[in-house]
């Protein structure tokens, strides 16, 4: 029998008033969301942190921090970097441009300008009430905005320890008495740290994550027959001025060897550009490619580096690349460092290293002489450049592993909420 039209308006009278059924796919997907949500809206606060840093290296990590920290919950912080920092909103009270300061002696010049920085961002933490400070790298100037925070009742969190193993032991009481929680880079600085009473973590190095990301956004190199050797003179306009006269005119002497060889010269500073081009104009015969924001495509593509101490050495570890390391400051910072430094080695690597991994040139050792020499030896001692490849390797496995970044949030994340001074 035909329903009628007003049997079918009834009909749809009656399920309008009905409540209507939520699928099963749909409670389930709406728990789901519920249950991952919840516990970001229990953890987010208020809570200000306050990051320091005056170096590239420390914008770069305390950018990563600062991305994992707001996935915590945290959503509030301020201090001094860079570009990096800054993208991740982080409110830059002083960019990092003006607080970098190479050796001794020019820390010493600028001494009351960066002491009256420490006290500003101690009363900027004070009335912003950020309980928390993470303090990134940067030794000189951070081991005492630690005191001062301390002193103020600011818990303090330092990301990176100063080379303890290699100068200054004596920061040890320092850090004993101004940091609650020290997180490191290596394996070995964390029993250093559990030895003194120091609570502290093992994150690993940043470079391990960072590299293979920043190779994926530089352009390959194409490759050519031959020799090529990488030219890395350092990012500071000091440094280049020091070092890459007497790495060009040792390129001049492998050129004399090697009439196929290729020179390669990256550069990540656009301010030492000006500097670097005024060095090249007297050696157009070396035919030097010039390269910006490219040096871990150097490092690839390359078969031997001329490197600046520092942290770069342990780039070129990590691609595995025979080094010769140079080094080379003002005689005054030189006594000042020999006074308190208690390794016999300068280079990154080879602290790292269970022995030397690299050649070091130090001062008047770095002469063109010199530099050609140690890269004729890689080049044709094939046992030697073995040797260093091995322990080169050792060096690489020694970086750690994982997302260092994301390690050093959940740590201080943890911190925060343990020592009860999230509000």
């Amino acid at each position: 029998m035909k329903s009628s039209a007003r049997d079918a308006g009834k009909d749809s009278a009656k399920d309008k008033s009905r409540p209507l059924k939520v699928s099963t796919a749909s409670s389930e997907t709406r728990r789901k969301i519920a249950s991952a949500v919840q516990p970001l809206r229990r953890h987010q606060n208020s809570e200000t942190i306050l990051l320091v840093t005056g170096e590239h290296s420390g914008d770069l990590l305390g950018a990563d921090v600062v991305r994992y920290l707001k996935r915590q919950g945290f959503e509030s912080f301020f201090g001094t970097g860079g570009e990096s920092m800054r993208k991740e909103g982080v409110e830059i009270v002083q960019d990092i441009e003006s607080m970098t300061v190479f050796g001794f002696i020019e820390a010493l010049k600028n001494y009351r300008r960066l002491k009256a920085l420490a006290k500003r961002l101690v009363d900027l933490a004070i009335e912003k009430r950020a309980s928390t400070a993470v303090l990134v790298d940067y030794p000189g100037f951070n081991l005492r905005i630690a005191e001062m925070l301390h002193k103020a009742g600011i818990k303090v969190v330092f990301l990176v320890s100063p080379q303890l193993w290699a100068w200054h032991q004596s920061r040890i009481k320092t850090i004993q008495k101004n940091v609650d929680l020290m997180l490191v880079l290596f394996e070995f600085e964390k029993k250093m740290y559990d030895e003194a009473g120091v609570p502290c973590e093992w994150i690993g190095h940043p470079m391990i994550r960072r590299i293979p990301e920043r190779l994926a956004q530089e352009s390959p190199i194409p490759l050519r027959r031959g020799k090529t050797v990488a030219l890395m003179p350092g990012s500071r306009a000091s440094e280049i001025n020091r070092l890459l006269p007497d790495m060009l005119e040792g390129a001049r002497l492998l050129l004399k060897g090697y009439p196929g060889i290729r020179f390669l010269l990256p550069n990540i500073n656009p301010h030492a550009e000006p500097t670097i081009q005024a060095l090249l104009q007297d050696y157009a015969d070396l035919k030097v490619e010039y390269l910006k924001d490219r040096s871990l495509r150097v490092l690839e593509a390359c078969d031997v580096v001329m490197i600046a101490s520092g942290t770069a050495t342990l780039e070129a570890a990590y691609f595995l690349r025979p080094m010769v390391i140079l080094y080379r400051v003002s005689w005054a910072n030189l006594l000042l460092a020999t006074a308190v430094i208690r390794t016999r080695f300068i280079g990154m690597v080879n602290l790292l290293a269970r022995r030397q991994a690299a050649l070091e040139l130090l001062q008047t050792e770095v002469t063109p002489e010199n530099i050609a020499r140690e890269i004729v030896r890689i080049f044709e001692d094939e046992s030697y450049r073995r040797s260093m490849v091995s322990e080169l390797e050792y060096v690489k496995h020694a970086l750690g592993s994982g997302n260092p970044g994301e390690k050093a949030a959940r740590a201080i994340a943890s911190f925060v909420r343990s020592s009860g001074s999230a509000r």
